[in-house]
């Protein structure tokens, strides 16, 4: 004869279930299944078709000792041996005040600080994305000269940030973004006018910049809704092809993988970089 449960005994039986799965113990297969359905990646790869020039040499006239013993390279335009175009920032748009469902595992997981170091005469990364609500950036002059760190979010709070040399203290310093960008925002140094980086805050983790292959991964997006991700690129801006106006993409996300496939781009399409 079944054995009924009362309300009170069915809660109680519930919580203690939940208790030995989160001990790892076990976990039910319909609850692990629904899991995996929740969150869904995008996925995809840029190319260029067209033979690219060598990035052009970049001029160097400041602190030459040190500096001018570098092969600084454009960097505007990064496309690999295989045509794979890195730095391209892929990322989901939000309205105004927007919640966005945002996957448990990226709020725990996610670092405290993104790291802007200046290396070599010039900034490594050359693009990054921050959250805003998690994370600070670090900046580091790794040289034995003096460095600036300078930009001016739209609406937000500029920077001017003058870094000496180590083992001096104030050759570290950390920021904080209070308010997000729709576009990647622009890193100079007033010392060495070569230096170029762009940094995008986000309130939220959804963004994905193209590695040296032309790959790029989007983890744990919500399923079953509708997004919007806008697509940039620092010589060509907003990313367009004759899908996506204004370089944006709308797409339902599924369980699984959503891989967008290798999106082809003509060489001629970036117009040629006159500020090097």
């Amino acid at each position: 004869m079944a054995m009924k449960l009362n309300r009170r005994d069915f809660a109680k039986k519930t919580l203690a279930t939940a208790g030995v799965a989160a001990a790892g113990l076990y976990i039910p297969s319909v609850l692990e299944a629904a899991g995996k359905d929740e969150w869904a990646d995008l996925t995809g790869r840029f190319v260029v078709e067209g033979t690219p020039p060598e990035p052009a040499k970049l001029k160097v006239d400041k602190d030459v000792e040190c500096c001018g013993k570098f092969d600084l390279r454009d960097e505007s335009l990064t496309i690999g041996k295989d045509g794979g175009l890195a730095n391209v920032y892929v990322y989901l748009r939000t309205k105004t005040r927007e919640k966005v469902d945002i996957c448990p595992e990226l709020a725990k997981s996610v670092p405290k600080h993104v790291v802007l170091d200046n290396r070599d005469c010039i900034f490594k990364p050359h693009c990054m994305s921050i959250w805003t609500d998690k994370q600070e950036l670090s900046i580091v002059n790794s040289d034995p000269v003096a460095q600036n760190v300078a930009f001016s979010p739209l609406g937000g709070k500029p920077a001017n940030i003058v870094l000496p040399a180590p083992p001096d203290k104030a050759s570290k310093a950390t920021w904080t973004f209070k308010k997000k960008q729709r576009l990647p925002v622009t890193i100079a140094c007033n010392y060495h006018p070569w230096e170029v980086a762009y940094i995008l805050p986000l309130d939220h983790p959804y963004c994905a910049i193209s590695k040296d292959d032309g790959t790029f991964t989007i983890p744990k997006l919500p399923v079953g809704k509708n997004l919007e991700f806008q697509v940039w690129q620092e010589r060509i801006g907003y990313l367009a092809t004759d899908d996506w106006k204004l370089g944006r993409i709308k797409i339902k996300i599924k369980p699984g993988k959503n891989d967008l496939g290798t999106i082809k781009l003509q060489l001629d399409k970036f117009p040629k970089n006159d500020n090097k």
